[in-house]
């Protein structure tokens, strides 16, 4: 593992008082049928973790099994220039999922993970960065068919429910 991929997981404090993100974000940016599918995802990760609903302590392991990318031997933090707005964003976006795609193809395994992003100013501090602004991480690795979650694949809405073709 490089070591500075020790030295961020190390610094993980899943605190309030950690907490620093450069893109704003409100517990209310889901809502409607996002957010509908949001809760169905995280009920059925906790379950498959068994992970009860009311069980605090399981689930603040669990986020800090998070910000320790999951066991994964590698994370891909995707930055954006300190001026980077939502074009660019979006742009980086595109990037990410491209990364997704290609790690797919080599028999890879990823994770996405927007919460690292809300502990930017650590991994900021870790790495020395200065200049940028942190995105969103991907956890990476071959994956281990033992982890609980590991199993667990995300609902897919149907082309004619997100896409209107417009002939």
């Amino acid at each position: 593992m490089p070591p500075a991929t020790r030295s961020v997981r190390r610094c993980w404090r899943p605190t309030p008082a950690a907490l620093s993100t450069d893109f704003p974000y409100s517990a209310d940016l889901y809502t409607g049928v996002h957010a509908a599918r949001r809760r169905a995802f995280g009920t059925t990760m906790y379950r498959a973790l068994g992970i009860e609903r009311d069980d605090q302590a399981a689930r603040d392991a669990y986020q800090t099994d998070s910000l320790r990318f999951y066991g994964a031997p590698h994370v891909a933090l995707l930055f954006l220039p300190s001026n980077g707005e939502v074009r660019m964003a979006a742009d980086l976006g595109m990037y990410g999922q491209t990364l997704l795609l290609a790690l797919a193809a080599y028999g890879i395994a990823s994770c996405p993970q927007g919460l690292l992003s809300f502990y930017a100013g650590t991994v900021r501090e870790q790495l020395e960065v200065s200049d940028r602004k942190l995105l969103f991480g991907v956890s990476f690795g071959y994956r281990n068919p033992d982890a609980p979650g590991s199993a667990v694949l995300t609902g897919r809405a149907g082309l004619e429910e997100t896409t209107r073709f417009h002939l």
